[in-house]
Protein backbone atom coordinates (compact mmCIF):
# COMPACT_ATOMS: atom_id res chain seq x y z
CA UNK A 1 0.00 0.00 0.00
CA UNK A 2 1.24 3.42 -0.78
CA UNK A 3 1.13 6.84 1.46
CA UNK A 4 0.88 10.11 0.63
CA UNK A 5 0.91 12.98 2.09
CA UNK A 6 -1.66 15.09 3.11
CA UNK A 7 0.29 18.20 1.47
CA UNK A 8 0.03 16.30 -1.98
CA UNK A 9 -3.75 16.61 -1.42
CA UNK A 10 -3.97 20.09 0.18
CA UNK A 11 -1.31 21.97 -2.18
CA UNK A 12 -0.18 19.76 -4.97
CA UNK A 13 -3.85 19.28 -7.51
CA UNK A 14 -2.20 22.26 -9.68
CA UNK A 15 -2.99 22.07 -13.44
CA UNK A 16 -3.89 25.12 -15.99
CA UNK A 17 -7.19 23.79 -17.01
CA UNK A 18 -10.38 26.74 -18.33
CA UNK A 19 -13.29 27.61 -16.39
CA UNK A 20 -16.73 25.98 -16.21
CA UNK A 21 -18.78 27.68 -18.85
CA UNK A 22 -22.19 28.72 -17.43
CA UNK A 23 -24.95 31.20 -17.82
CA UNK A 24 -25.42 32.09 -14.32
CA UNK A 25 -26.41 30.76 -10.93
CA UNK A 26 -29.94 29.58 -12.46
CA UNK A 27 -28.73 28.72 -16.51
CA UNK A 28 -27.29 25.47 -17.96
CA UNK A 29 -23.61 24.47 -16.74
CA UNK A 30 -20.87 22.55 -19.28
CA UNK A 31 -18.47 21.32 -17.39
CA UNK A 32 -14.37 21.01 -18.68
CA UNK A 33 -13.76 17.43 -17.67
CA UNK A 34 -16.31 14.78 -19.32
CA UNK A 35 -16.89 11.36 -18.17
CA UNK A 36 -14.40 8.94 -20.04
CA UNK A 37 -13.59 5.03 -21.07
CA UNK A 38 -11.91 4.36 -17.81
CA UNK A 39 -14.00 6.05 -14.78
CA UNK A 40 -17.25 5.22 -16.65
CA UNK A 41 -15.80 1.59 -15.04
CA UNK A 42 -15.58 2.77 -11.37
CA UNK A 43 -18.43 1.98 -8.85
CA UNK A 44 -18.19 3.10 -4.97
CA UNK A 45 -20.62 1.73 -2.32
CA UNK A 46 -21.27 2.91 1.39
CA UNK A 47 -22.04 6.46 2.84
CA UNK A 48 -20.30 9.86 2.30
CA UNK A 49 -18.04 9.84 5.06
CA UNK A 50 -17.27 5.86 5.45
CA UNK A 51 -14.52 4.34 3.85
CA UNK A 52 -16.42 3.41 0.27
CA UNK A 53 -16.24 -0.21 -1.20
CA UNK A 54 -14.34 0.85 -4.68
CA UNK A 55 -14.12 -1.65 -8.03
CA UNK A 56 -13.31 -1.30 -11.39
CA UNK A 57 -11.61 -3.72 -13.56
CA UNK A 58 -7.75 -3.57 -13.25
CA UNK A 59 -5.54 -2.54 -14.28
CA UNK A 60 -7.44 1.08 -14.72
CA UNK A 61 -5.54 3.13 -17.66
CA UNK A 62 -6.68 6.31 -19.22
CA UNK A 63 -4.81 9.06 -20.97
CA UNK A 64 -6.21 12.20 -19.18
CA UNK A 65 -8.66 14.03 -16.66
CA UNK A 66 -12.08 11.77 -16.67
CA UNK A 67 -15.04 12.46 -14.29
CA UNK A 68 -18.09 10.17 -14.38
CA UNK A 69 -21.06 10.74 -11.68
CA UNK A 70 -21.32 7.60 -9.82
CA UNK A 71 -24.72 8.66 -7.72
CA UNK A 72 -26.72 11.99 -8.13
CA UNK A 73 -27.05 14.29 -5.61
CA UNK A 74 -30.24 16.40 -5.65
CA UNK A 75 -28.42 19.68 -4.37
CA UNK A 76 -27.38 22.75 -5.82
CA UNK A 77 -25.35 22.93 -8.53
CA UNK A 78 -21.75 23.76 -8.17
CA UNK A 79 -21.31 26.98 -10.85
CA UNK A 80 -17.43 28.50 -11.50
CA UNK A 81 -15.96 30.63 -8.15
CA UNK A 82 -18.49 28.77 -5.82
CA UNK A 83 -16.82 26.87 -2.70
CA UNK A 84 -17.62 23.06 -2.65
CA UNK A 85 -16.85 20.76 0.80
CA UNK A 86 -16.44 17.45 0.21
CA UNK A 87 -14.71 13.97 0.84
CA UNK A 88 -12.00 12.10 -0.56
CA UNK A 89 -11.18 8.59 -1.54
CA UNK A 90 -7.82 8.07 -3.20
CA UNK A 91 -7.19 4.62 -5.10
CA UNK A 92 -4.57 2.37 -6.80
CA UNK A 93 -5.85 1.95 -10.08
CA UNK A 94 -3.63 -1.09 -10.53
CA UNK A 95 -5.04 -3.14 -7.72
CA UNK A 96 -7.99 -1.09 -6.73
CA UNK A 97 -6.46 -0.97 -3.19
CA UNK A 98 -7.29 2.37 -0.81
CA UNK A 99 -3.97 4.57 -0.94
CA UNK A 100 -3.88 5.62 3.09
CA UNK A 101 -3.57 9.51 2.44
CA UNK A 102 -1.69 11.07 6.19
CA UNK A 103 -4.19 13.04 8.33
CA UNK A 104 -6.76 12.69 5.85
CA UNK A 105 -9.78 9.54 6.61
CA UNK A 106 -12.86 9.08 5.26
CA UNK A 107 -15.10 11.85 6.89
CA UNK A 108 -12.27 14.24 6.64
CA UNK A 109 -13.65 17.55 5.04
CA UNK A 110 -11.62 18.86 1.75
CA UNK A 111 -12.57 22.45 0.31
CA UNK A 112 -12.17 23.94 -3.19
CA UNK A 113 -13.41 26.83 -5.63
CA UNK A 114 -14.77 25.54 -8.26
CA UNK A 115 -13.66 26.39 -11.48
CA UNK A 116 -10.35 27.42 -9.72
CA UNK A 117 -7.23 27.15 -13.09
CA UNK A 118 -4.41 26.77 -10.49
CA UNK A 119 -6.21 23.35 -8.66
CA UNK A 120 -6.88 20.63 -10.53
CA UNK A 121 -10.10 19.95 -8.29
CA UNK A 122 -11.00 23.06 -9.79
CA UNK A 123 -11.99 21.49 -13.00
CA UNK A 124 -13.36 18.24 -11.22
CA UNK A 125 -16.26 19.92 -9.45
CA UNK A 126 -17.30 21.81 -11.97
CA UNK A 127 -21.55 21.42 -12.43
CA UNK A 128 -21.72 18.70 -9.91
CA UNK A 129 -24.25 18.68 -7.47
CA UNK A 130 -24.32 18.65 -4.26
CA UNK A 131 -24.47 15.13 -2.74
CA UNK A 132 -22.73 13.82 -5.93
CA UNK A 133 -20.65 10.84 -5.76
CA UNK A 134 -17.84 10.68 -8.62
CA UNK A 135 -15.64 8.82 -9.97
CA UNK A 136 -12.47 10.36 -11.62
CA UNK A 137 -9.54 9.38 -13.25
CA UNK A 138 -6.58 10.73 -13.91
CA UNK A 139 -2.25 10.65 -14.89
CA UNK A 140 -0.38 10.62 -11.48
CA UNK A 141 1.58 13.88 -13.34
CA UNK A 142 -1.70 15.63 -14.20
CA UNK A 143 -2.93 15.63 -11.08
CA UNK A 144 0.34 16.52 -9.42
CA UNK A 145 0.65 13.38 -7.41
CA UNK A 146 4.40 12.31 -7.04
CA UNK A 147 6.70 10.02 -5.18
CA UNK A 148 4.67 7.00 -3.05
CA UNK A 149 6.41 4.87 -6.15
CA UNK A 150 3.98 6.19 -8.73
CA UNK A 151 5.04 6.49 -12.50
CA UNK A 152 4.12 10.10 -14.43
CA UNK A 153 1.98 8.54 -16.50
CA UNK A 154 0.57 5.93 -13.75
CA UNK A 155 -3.44 6.06 -13.14
CA UNK A 156 -4.73 7.41 -10.06
CA UNK A 157 -8.60 6.94 -8.96
CA UNK A 158 -10.51 9.12 -7.13
CA UNK A 159 -13.00 9.37 -5.31
CA UNK A 160 -15.31 12.34 -4.65
CA UNK A 161 -18.51 12.63 -2.52
CA UNK A 162 -19.71 16.56 -2.36
CA UNK A 163 -20.98 17.91 0.89
CA UNK A 164 -22.14 20.94 0.38
CA UNK A 165 -21.75 24.79 -1.13
CA UNK A 166 -21.02 28.37 -0.11
CA UNK A 167 -21.25 30.99 -2.41
CA UNK A 168 -17.83 32.16 -3.41
CA UNK A 169 -17.57 35.98 -2.80
CA UNK A 170 -19.91 38.85 -1.05
CA UNK A 171 -23.20 39.24 -3.69
CA UNK A 172 -25.08 41.72 -1.36
CA UNK A 173 -25.47 45.62 -2.35
CA UNK A 174 -22.63 47.54 -2.31
CA UNK A 175 -22.99 50.30 0.58
CA UNK A 176 -21.91 53.94 0.09
CA UNK A 177 -17.57 54.30 1.60
CA UNK A 178 -17.32 55.58 4.99
CA UNK A 179 -14.93 58.58 5.02
CA UNK A 180 -11.54 57.53 7.18
CA UNK A 181 -11.69 53.71 6.55
CA UNK A 182 -10.24 51.66 3.96
CA UNK A 183 -11.21 51.92 0.57
CA UNK A 184 -12.19 48.45 -1.05
CA UNK A 185 -11.86 47.52 -5.37
CA UNK A 186 -12.82 44.06 -6.50
CA UNK A 187 -11.48 42.53 -8.97
CA UNK A 188 -13.54 40.53 -10.90
CA UNK A 189 -13.46 37.14 -8.87
CA UNK A 190 -14.38 39.44 -6.17
CA UNK A 191 -11.12 39.44 -4.72
CA UNK A 192 -10.80 42.59 -2.50
CA UNK A 193 -7.84 45.10 -3.06
CA UNK A 194 -7.16 47.14 -0.02
CA UNK A 195 -6.26 51.30 0.39
CA UNK A 196 -5.17 52.23 3.11
CA UNK A 197 -5.72 56.06 4.11
CA UNK A 198 -2.74 57.89 4.97
CA UNK A 199 -4.25 59.27 8.20
CA UNK A 200 -3.20 57.80 11.74
CA UNK A 201 -5.07 54.55 12.50
CA UNK A 202 -7.95 55.09 14.42
CA UNK A 203 -7.84 54.32 18.50
CA UNK A 204 -11.22 52.33 18.85
CA UNK A 205 -13.09 49.54 16.99
CA UNK A 206 -14.00 50.34 13.29
CA UNK A 207 -16.75 48.45 11.39
CA UNK A 208 -17.97 49.28 8.36
CA UNK A 209 -20.31 47.28 5.62
CA UNK A 210 -19.28 47.50 2.34
CA UNK A 211 -21.57 45.02 0.86
CA UNK A 212 -24.65 44.30 2.17
CA UNK A 213 -26.38 40.69 1.92
CA UNK A 214 -29.57 39.26 2.41
CA UNK A 215 -28.87 35.94 3.75
CA UNK A 216 -28.66 34.11 7.54
CA UNK A 217 -27.99 36.69 10.56
CA UNK A 218 -24.37 35.47 11.93
CA UNK A 219 -24.98 34.56 15.62
CA UNK A 220 -22.18 33.65 18.29
CA UNK A 221 -20.67 30.60 18.30
CA UNK A 222 -21.58 30.57 14.29
CA UNK A 223 -18.89 28.22 12.42
CA UNK A 224 -19.26 31.13 9.46
CA UNK A 225 -17.15 30.16 6.20
CA UNK A 226 -15.16 33.22 4.72
CA UNK A 227 -12.58 34.90 2.73
CA UNK A 228 -10.42 37.04 4.95
CA UNK A 229 -7.78 39.47 4.22
CA UNK A 230 -5.89 40.64 6.82
CA UNK A 231 -3.45 43.65 6.48
CA UNK A 232 -1.28 46.04 8.89
CA UNK A 233 -2.44 49.83 8.69
CA UNK A 234 0.94 51.29 9.57
CA UNK A 235 2.51 49.74 6.55
CA UNK A 236 -0.10 48.72 4.36
CA UNK A 237 1.22 45.57 3.73
CA UNK A 238 -1.13 42.44 3.72
CA UNK A 239 -0.27 39.84 6.31
CA UNK A 240 -2.19 36.98 4.99
CA UNK A 241 -5.32 36.29 3.46
CA UNK A 242 -7.73 33.27 1.69
CA UNK A 243 -7.61 34.58 -1.28
CA UNK A 244 -5.28 33.55 -4.60
CA UNK A 245 -1.99 34.23 -4.22
CA UNK A 246 1.68 33.27 -5.69
CA UNK A 247 1.97 30.73 -2.25
CA UNK A 248 -2.04 29.23 -2.80
CA UNK A 249 -5.05 28.86 -4.04
CA UNK A 250 -7.99 30.63 -3.30
CA UNK A 251 -9.57 28.52 -0.27
CA UNK A 252 -12.25 30.35 2.64
CA UNK A 253 -11.53 29.62 6.03
CA UNK A 254 -14.09 28.62 8.69
CA UNK A 255 -14.58 31.34 11.69
CA UNK A 256 -15.74 30.42 14.97
CA UNK A 257 -18.07 33.61 16.59
CA UNK A 258 -16.29 32.80 19.80
CA UNK A 259 -13.81 36.17 21.13
CA UNK A 260 -10.53 34.56 21.59
CA UNK A 261 -7.83 37.44 22.32
CA UNK A 262 -5.15 34.87 21.85
CA UNK A 263 -5.66 35.87 18.25
CA UNK A 264 -7.44 31.91 17.57
CA UNK A 265 -5.21 29.63 19.46
CA UNK A 266 -8.27 29.10 22.00
CA UNK A 267 -10.60 28.05 18.66
CA UNK A 268 -12.10 31.52 18.14
CA UNK A 269 -11.32 34.84 16.74
CA UNK A 270 -10.36 38.53 17.92
CA UNK A 271 -12.68 40.05 20.00
CA UNK A 272 -13.25 43.19 17.81
CA UNK A 273 -13.88 40.71 14.60
CA UNK A 274 -16.37 38.85 16.77
CA UNK A 275 -18.37 41.83 17.24
CA UNK A 276 -17.79 42.94 13.71
CA UNK A 277 -19.23 39.43 12.19
CA UNK A 278 -22.12 38.49 14.96
CA UNK A 279 -25.40 40.06 13.66
CA UNK A 280 -24.03 40.37 10.32
CA UNK A 281 -25.77 38.44 7.16
CA UNK A 282 -24.14 35.67 4.53
CA UNK A 283 -23.38 37.15 1.22
CA UNK A 284 -22.02 40.50 2.92
CA UNK A 285 -18.24 42.21 3.08
CA UNK A 286 -17.34 43.56 6.07
CA UNK A 287 -14.04 46.11 6.87
CA UNK A 288 -12.70 45.94 10.28
CA UNK A 289 -10.23 47.62 11.90
CA UNK A 290 -9.05 46.60 15.19
CA UNK A 291 -6.50 48.73 17.16
CA UNK A 292 -4.31 47.28 19.97
CA UNK A 293 -6.55 47.16 23.15
CA UNK A 294 -9.34 45.46 24.51
CA UNK A 295 -10.56 44.23 21.39
CA UNK A 296 -7.35 42.94 19.79
CA UNK A 297 -4.55 40.61 20.98
CA UNK A 298 -4.06 40.41 24.83
CA UNK A 299 -1.15 40.73 26.12
CA UNK A 300 1.60 37.74 26.21
CA UNK A 301 -0.20 36.53 22.87
CA UNK A 302 1.84 34.71 19.93
CA UNK A 303 1.57 37.11 17.23
CA UNK A 304 1.42 36.39 13.30
CA UNK A 305 4.80 36.54 11.73
CA UNK A 306 5.81 40.59 11.30
CA UNK A 307 2.61 41.67 13.96
CA UNK A 308 3.61 43.92 16.64
CA UNK A 309 1.33 44.37 19.82
CA UNK A 310 0.89 47.93 18.74
CA UNK A 311 -0.13 46.82 15.60
CA UNK A 312 -3.59 48.07 13.85
CA UNK A 313 -5.30 45.10 12.16
CA UNK A 314 -7.61 45.81 9.05
CA UNK A 315 -9.69 43.10 7.94
CA UNK A 316 -11.74 42.59 4.97
CA UNK A 317 -14.05 39.92 5.21
CA UNK A 318 -16.68 38.25 2.78
CA UNK A 319 -19.02 36.07 4.60
CA UNK A 320 -20.19 33.22 2.28
CA UNK A 321 -22.29 30.77 4.53
CA UNK A 322 -22.75 29.37 7.66
CA UNK A 323 -21.20 25.87 8.09
CA UNK A 324 -23.66 23.28 9.94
Amino acid sequence: MRTLTAAIITVGLVASLSACATSGPSGSCEPTSKPGDASSLITAKGEPGDLPAVSFPTPLITRGLEVSTIDQGDGDTLYDGEIADFHLTVVSAETADIIPITSIEPDSILRRTVGDDTDEFGSILECASVGDRLGVTATAESIGFSGGGLAPDDTIVLIVDVVRSFMGRATGVPQLAVNGMPAIALAPSGQPGVTIPTADAPSELQIATTILGDGDTVEKEDAVVAHVTRLLWSTRDVIDTTWLTAEHSSVPTTLFMSPDATGGSAGGVLPGLEKAMVGATVGSQLVVVIPPGEDGFEEGSTLPAGVTAEDTLVYVVDILGIQD
